[in-house]
């Protein structure tokens, strides 16, 4: 029996040491003036969830703003230098292609000239021979001039030899 006294009058002690802590610090930290929430005293319970959704849904934007901030503070020098390579790349590029483009144009006016010269022959020429023979005569009995003697003191070409011998 004493022991049911002993654990009863420790129950009570506990119980009631705990209910005048609660009921201490209830009173101190209640400020002196009771903020009412933004929906009323006794609202609908639809104006609460709405309250509660729209106050969810603007701190949800804030951290996605504060989340797109960092992304965009972190990709920002990365984009700047690809695009100040990108420039300097496209410039370098349009050098070597402008050079490139006049080599080419070049090219084709020396092209375009030394066709001229084969078709037309060149002004700096003189003029081909005129010769003049009666319309009677055939055109293949035509001879040719022969060319230039070498000089005599350039020796003849070899010869290769006709026949081999094993």
């Amino acid at each position: 029996m004493k022991m049911i006294k002993t654990a009863l009058f420790s129950t009570v002690l506990l119980t009631s040491t705990g209910l005048f802590i609660q009921s201490a610090f209830a009173t101190e930290t209640t400020p002196a003036t009771h903020i009412a929430p933004a929906y009323g005293d006794n609202p609908n319970i639809f104006k609460v969830l709405r309250y509660k959704a729209q106050a969810a849904a603007h701190n949800t934007a804030e951290i996605v703003d504060q989340a797109a901030q960092k992304g965009v503070a972190k990709v920002q020098p990365k984009v700047a230098t690809a695009w100040q390579e990108s420039k300097e790349f496209a410039s370098e590029t349009s050098v070597i292609a402008k050079e490139k483009s006049q080599q080419a144009a070049a090219t084709v006016n020396q092209k375009i000239n030394q066709t001229k010269e084969g078709l037309v022959g060149s002004p700096n020429q003189p003029p081909a021979p005129i010769e003049s023979r009666p319309l009677s005569q055939s055109s293949s009995d035509f001879r040719a001039p022969t060319p230039p003697q070498a000089p005599a003191n350039q020796l003849p070409a070899a010869q290769p030899p006709t026949s081999i011998d094993l």
